[in-house]
């Protein structure tokens, strides 16, 4: 019963949040196009002399990029730095919209972008009140949708299929059943298939497998069939890039060319020791001339990529073992691969799946000053980057 009560919760919190957020990205956005002009004019767009402008106000940079994909394969080699799944998907709902133009493509990344977002925060909001309680899940629901950098759930991007996928991943792992375990396998195979930071999935896979199978409590409660069983699928969550490498072995020559042009072309990213871009962000910061964009942009990067750190830090403790250790991960695999000109590039964004940091705010937002200043601090940096991003300037 307290089951299905907390799945009848989710739909309908989900929902207003959704429908709130989604209205107001969408006032926000139509604000900044009708006051402010797009980067390179000199006036704002006037939607009814040009009504292009203003729908397609969110399709540029990795829009654009998936759009191409969707539209034409991987006809543009740099364009295989992104990962398959996500504009595979965007190719058959184009296909649904009319396909064979690049609008159906991008409405259908921008529709597909939001259905699953609706998604994510149901799933959002049954994981947390399982394992925590259903007003933090509530205050979870808003802190997300009103994140600094949650146009990204908006706009053509890969971050809410990531998300969904990644919570899909935990809500099975946590009902352990036999099924469920090849059902996380088959979430953490798609998840890599969007991007390879779905490789970090086999942490909190092989943290719950253990604490499932082999702690003292219940090491002899399940046969070696069961535990065989569980553990074979963790395979199958690497198994999306190893589909992405065959398939770049058989269509480029070069399985990993992916990583090449990530390092070559445009975004220059390098294995480096995790730390690296942090120091090499802030010894940008006293090169940089203070008024200048790149120094605001290095700013806003460091800030925006230390906090979440910070409030895992501190939090680490409240978290469940699974939820904390999927954190860091994460946190250090992306920091791992910083650019040559901009450390940092995108950290923010990366950060966006980090679903426990975003619990432990919800678990701190019990104190109604806080639960204020958080909606007040990210509203008032979401509108900022929303205005940024529709006239075509870099946000992350």
């Amino acid at each position: 019963m307290q089951f299905m009560k907390i799945g009848r919760a989710a739909w309908k919190e989900a929902a207003w949040v959704f429908l709130l957020s989604r209205l107001v990205i969408l006032l926000i956005s139509t604000l900044g196009i009708v006051f402010f002009p797009q980067q390179g004019q000199v006036a704002s767009a006037n939607c009814f002399a040009n009504p292009d402008a203003c729908l397609r106000a969110w399709y540029h940079l990795d829009a654009v990029a998936y759009v191409n994909i969707a539209h034409h394969g991987y006809t543009y080699v740099p364009d295989t730095a992104f990962f398959p799944f996500w504009p595979l998907l965007e190719h058959v709902g184009g296909l649904l919209l009319g396909g064979f133009f690049p609008d159906s493509y991008y409405l259908a990344g921008l529709l597909l972008s939001n259905i699953f977002f609706y998604f994510v925060l149901v799933l959002f909001y049954k994981l947390l009140a399982e394992d925590f309680e259903e007003s933090m899940a509530r205050r979870s629901l808003l802190y997300l949708a009103f994140s600094p950098y949650a146009l990204f759930f908006f706009a053509g991007y890969t971050e809410s299929l990531f998300l969904l996928l990644t919570l899909a991943l935990f809500l099975v792992l946590r009902r352990g059943q036999p099924l469920d375990w090849w059902l996380a396998g088959l979430f953490g195979l798609l998840a890599s298939a969007t991007r390879s930071t779905g490789l970090i999935l086999a942490i909190p896979f092989l943290a719950l497998y253990i604490q499932h199978f082999w702690t003292p409590g219940q090491r002899a409660s399940h046969s070696w069939w069961q535990k065989i069983n569980a553990l074979l699928p963790i395979a199958l969550i690497p198994m999306g890039i190893v589909a992405y490498m065959i398939f770049l072995y058989y269509t480029k020559g070069n399985p990993l060319l992916f990583a090449s042009q990530e390092a070559s072309f445009g975004w220059h990213r390098h294995l480096s020791l995790p730390w690296a871009g942090i120091f090499s962000d802030i010894g940008s910061l006293f090169s940089a001339h203070g008024a200048s964009t790149a120094f605001i942009q290095n700013v806003l990067d460091l800030t925006f990529t230390l906090i979440p750190l910070v409030i895992l830090a501190i939090g680490w403790r409240r978290l469940p073992l699974h939820y904390a250790l999927f954190a860091l991960g994460v946190a250090l695999f992306t920091l791992a691969f910083p650019q040559s000109i901009e450390p940092l590039a995108s950290l923010p964004r990366y950060m966006l799946i980090l679903f426990p940091v975003t619990a432990l705010l919800a678990l701190w937002g019990k104190r109604e000053r806080f639960h204020q200043w958080i909606l007040v601090f990210s509203l008032s940096l979401l509108a900022f980057n929303i205005v940024l991003f529709i006239l075509h300037y870099w946000v992350a």
